[in-house]
C-alpha cells in the first residue's frame, strides 16, 4: 500500500537533476543563528533557484490533464488585474478594520481568517515587507479527496485550492485598494515575498505540526494559505495554542505513513529556531513523483473530520484539568 510502503526508490532521472546544494542547507537546518529564509522551490523563474531543473522535471512528470487545467486556471487568476487604488483612503479604527476584513474574507469564501502585524523577518532574503499588516486566509481542501493521497485526485485537489487561494487573495487586495489602501496578494504554491506559515501562526490560524504544515483547530492540516499585505493598521490576532504541538511530540502517524521517511521524530534547529522540520532532500523526490503527495496531511488525526473535533475538545479538557491543578 502506498501510504506505508518503504520499498520506494526515487526515479534516477529526477535524481540526476538534483543540485549539489542540499535543500536542507538552503532552509537553514542546523543553523544556530537567525537569518532571512531563502527560496528553495516553486520559483516563478526556476532558473533563479538551485532546484530549478527539478521543478521543471515536476512539471513534465505531472503533466496530467487535471493538473495542467488547474495550473492554467491559477495562472489566469494571477493575471486578473487588481482594482485601481481609490484616491481618498477610507479611515477606520484598527478594530473596525479587523471586523470588516474578517467579514469580507468569510463572505468571499475563506474558511478561516486572521490578521497580524508584519514581521520583517518573514521576508525572503533580498526582499522587503514595507507593510503594516498581513491578512491570512485558510483555504480548506476536501478531506475525502486528500484521503486518496498520494494518488492523482489529491494532487488535483491541492492545485484546485491553490487556485481558490489566488482568487481570494486578489479579491481581498482589490477590496482594500477600492477603499484607498495599498494591498499586495500573496498565494501559493509559487514563492512570493514572504513565508506564510509564520504569519499564519501569528494571526492565530494554528500551530506548526510535525509534518511541517499548519494545524488549525477546525480544519486540521487539510488547508492551504493565501494572504494579503496592506498598509492599513489592523488590530492583530494572537497565536492559537490548543495542544497540537504537544500532541505531535508523541504522535507518529504522519512519520510512519511517509514513504521516504522524511518527517523528523524530534524538533530541529532551523535558522536559530527550534521547530518541527521535514527533511527536504528526502521529501522532494517522492513529492515530485506523486503530483505533490499529501499523505502526511491526509493521515493527520486533526485532518480527519470524524476525529479532529473530538481531539481538539479532548486536548482542551486536558489543559483545563492541568490549569485547575488536576491530572493531565
Amino acid at each position: 500500500m502506498a501510504k506505508t510502503r518503504r520499498d520506494w526508490q526515487p526515479d534516477p532521472d529526477q535524481m540526476a537533476r538534483m543540485p549539489a546544494l542540499s535543500g536542507n542547507a538552503i532552509n537553514g537546518l542546523g543553523e544556530g543563528a537567525p537569518r532571512p529564509p531563502r527560496p528553495v522551490y516553486w520559483a516563478a523563474n526556476p532558473a533563479d533557484i538551485a532546484h530549478g531543473e527539478v521543478q521543471l522535471w515536476f512539471y513534465g512528470r505531472n503533466d496530467y490533464p487535471e493538473i495542467s487545467a488547474e495550473r492554467a486556471r491559477r495562472i489566469a487568476a494571477q493575471q486578473n488585474p487588481l482594482a485601481p487604488l481609490a484616491p481618498e483612503p477610507v479611515q477606520r479604527s484598527p478594530q473596525a478594520w479587523r471586523a470588516l476584513i474578517e467579514a469580507e474574507a468569510r463572505a468571499i469564501g475563506a474558511d478561516a481568517v486572521g490578521v497580524a502585524a508584519v514581521d520583517p523577518a518573514w521576508a525572503y532574503e533580498g526582499r522587503s515587507l514595507p507593510w503594516n499588516s498581513v491578512i491570512v486566509m485558510a483555504i480548506a481542501m476536501d478531506p475525502a479527496e486528500m484521503a486518496k493521497a498520494p494518488d492523482l485526485p489529491a494532487g488535483t485537489e491541492v492545485m484546485r485550492q491553490y487556485t481558490r487561494g489566488v482568487t481570494l487573495a486578489r479579491h481581498m487586495a482589490s477590496w482594500l485598494r477600492a477603499q484607498g489602501h495599498e494591498a499586495q496578494p500573496e498565494a501559493g504554491p509559487m514563492t512570493g515575498d514572504m513565508v506564510l506559515i509564520p504569519a499564519a501562526i501569528a494571526a492565530g490560524l494554528g500551530e506548526l505540526g510535525k509534518h511541517g504544515s499548519l494545524i488549525n483547530r477546525e480544519l486540521g492540516a487539510c488547508f492551504r494559505l493565501a494572504a494579503v499585505l496592506t498598509d492599513i493598521e489592523v488590530t492583530s490576532g494572537a497565536p492559537d495554542a490548543f495542544g497540537a504541538d504537544g500532541f505531535c511530540t508523541h504522535c507518529r502517524i504522519c512519520a510512519d505513513a511517509c514513504p521516504p521517511e522524511a518527517i523528523l521524530p524530534q524538533k530541529a534547529t532551523v535558522r536559530g529556531v527550534e521547530k518541527w522540520y521535514v527533511d527536504f532532500d528526502r521529501c522532494l523526490p517522492f513529492f515530485n513523483e506523486t503530483a505533490g503527495c499529501g499523505i502526511c496531511i491526509a493521515v493527520c488525526p486533526f485532518s480527519r473530520p470524524e476525529v479532529g473535533g473530538n481531539l481538539v475538545a479532548k486536548l482542551a479538557r486536558r489543559a483545563g484539568r492541568r490549569a485547575s491543578g488536576g491530572e493531565g
